[in-house]
């Protein structure tokens, strides 16, 4: 009865802190631009976000762990995928460089896509 409720609560603390992973690194990656101010569906009015560096996807890899999903794109690009709790995150990779990240709600299915470039972000 005990080893159960032991493992439970080991999966339980690996989701929570796969989940704080997720937030951490996306919050460390993403810089607003505060120099502009946009609107957003369902958000308002706010500053467009670009990313502050574009790490490997072996940098990557070993911050977050390794990814749960993993696809090509028609032009060759990577992208890998990190579930958690309540966030889903993406990473797009063109020629082994990052260019872009999205972060999914995963209750709404509502997010964000930061790109390198201001200019290119987008709510969703």
């Amino acid at each position: 009865v005990y080893a159960p409720k032991l493992e439970k609560a080991r999966e339980a603390a690996q989701l929570a802190e796969r989940e704080s992973r997720i937030q951490d690194f996306f919050n460390s990656m993403v810089e607003e631009d505060p120099s502009r101010t946009v609107d957003a569906p369902g958000v308002g009015q706010t500053h467009p976000q670009s990313l502050k560096s574009t790490p490997s996807v072996s940098e990557l890899q070993q911050t977050l762990g390794a990814a749960d999903t993993s696809s090509t794109d028609f032009a060759g690009g990577l992208h890998l995928g990190w579930i958690g709790t309540k966030h889903t995150l993406e990473a797009a990779f063109n020629h082994g460089e990052l260019y872009a990240l999205s972060l999914k709600n995963n209750d709404n299915a509502h997010g964000v896509n930061v790109f390198k470039s201001s200019a290119q972000w987008q709510p969703f």
